[in-house]
């Protein structure tokens, strides 16, 4: 059970991360739970809404996301996903990197996964 619930994960994260790229507000709707909190590098805090929102609104566009070092631990009806990210976006007219190690949260919700919590904290350049 703990392989197959770390694979739909992995490929609920992969379709986390083509949304964000694609603006799609749709499926980010779909995949993210009404009470989940997203702080961001920078320590902003977004919720379900207003992420979706900034996205909708064009106020952040997501143009590059590339993820490495994934790793996926399930505790029950729980899965925890570790890794590094670089992040290109839009904000302000300017193209944004941020560079981070990152945690996100999925949850069994209404009996389905969905995603809870992002932290992610800057990674020194080097």
């Amino acid at each position: 059970m703990t392989d197959a619930t770390a694979a739909h994960v992995r490929e609920l994260e992969r379709r986390r991360w083509q949304a964000l790229v694609a603006s799609d507000a749709g499926t980010l709707n779909e995949l993210f739970a009404e009470g989940m909190a997203y702080t961001h590098s920078n320590a902003l805090v977004d919720t379900k809404s207003s992420y979706i929102k900034s996205i909708e609104d064009g106020a952040v566009t997501y143009v590059a996301v590339d993820s490495s070092d994934e790793e996926i631990r399930v505790f029950g009806g729980t899965a925890v996903v570790t890794g590094r990210a670089v992040i290109d976006a839009r904000a302000g007219g300017r193209v944004h990197r941020a560079v981070a190690r990152y945690s996100a949260v999925w949850a069994q919700t209404g009996g389905r996964w969905q995603f809870v919590c992002w932290q992610s904290t800057p990674q020194p350049q080097q």
